[in-house]
């Protein structure tokens, strides 16, 4: 009798055992639904305040960098790439984050938009600067005058998406898109007179060299554009 109920009270001790850690993870797991179900606002625009501010970095030091380029030096080509690599890390970490969350600030096809577009400003940056160091593009007023364009449209959209956050500001977050859009246009108008000013010059090679960096320069206007268009649908479906 008493085997009998040794036996009855080691299987209900061990019955309990196993139901208490069969909760313990039960538990565990509600935990991270719950976790995963939690808004996460902060994380995205904190991600996305940290790539703008790489861009105004990056843009600010190729904006410097390129009234005395040295083509002979590979020193501001290796910065750029500096500037391009995090951009990747930031951009990987923001679609990390939409895979582990359900739920965005905004729509995820939206956050996936706006970080591609961001990303593509900072590789076409690194784009214009490599090929200017590997054609030893001679200088142009216009790679200037571009490199200020593509600065102040950077500022713009770091401004836009510090007011963006929260849905609280969208005057500045509207004022913002529009000052880019207006850059873009500039920019357009830029490559038309500078390629006409470049085949007035009868130089083939040089030609084809500068007129290849100035089609990148005005890509990167046209990708900030891209950035300010989705920051202002987002607007449009949230404000």
């Amino acid at each position: 009798m008493l085997t009998k109920l040794n036996v009855i009270l080691f299987q209900g001790k061990s019955f309990f055992r196993k139901f208490a850690q069969n909760y313990k993870y039960i538990k565990m797991g509600i935990g991270n639904i719950f976790h995963a179900f939690q808004p996460k606002d902060k994380i995205f625009f904190v991600l996305f305040e940290k790539v703008t501010e790489n861009l105004v970095a990056m843009s600010e030091d190729f904006n410097n960098g390129i009234k005395d380029f040295d083509l002979n030096d590979d020193t501001m080509l290796k910065r750029m790439s500096d500037y391009e690599h995090k951009n990747d890390e930031l951009t990987h970490e923001i679609f990390v984050e939409l895979g582990k969350n359900f739920i965005t600030p905004f729509d995820r096809e939206d956050i996936h938009t706006l970080a591609t577009g961001l990303d593509d400003i900072a590789d076409y940056i690194y784009a214009s600067t490599k090929y200017i160091f590997l054609y030893k593009s001679p200088e142009m007023k216009a790679y200037s005058d571009f490199s200020l364009l593509i600065h102040k449209a950077c500022l713009e959209i770091q401004n836009a998406m510090k007011n963006l956050k929260g849905f609280k500001n969208m005057d500045q977050v509207k004022e913002a898109c529009i000052k880019v859009n207006s850059i873009e246009n500039i920019a357009d108008d830029l490559l038309s007179n500078s390629m006409v000013d470049l085949f007035e010059t009868n130089d083939a090679i040089n030609i084809i060299k500068v007129s290849s960096v100035l089609n990148y320069l005005e890509i990167v206007t046209d990708k900030a554009e891209d950035v300010a268009n989705t920051i202002e649908n987002i607007m449009i479906k949230y404000a």
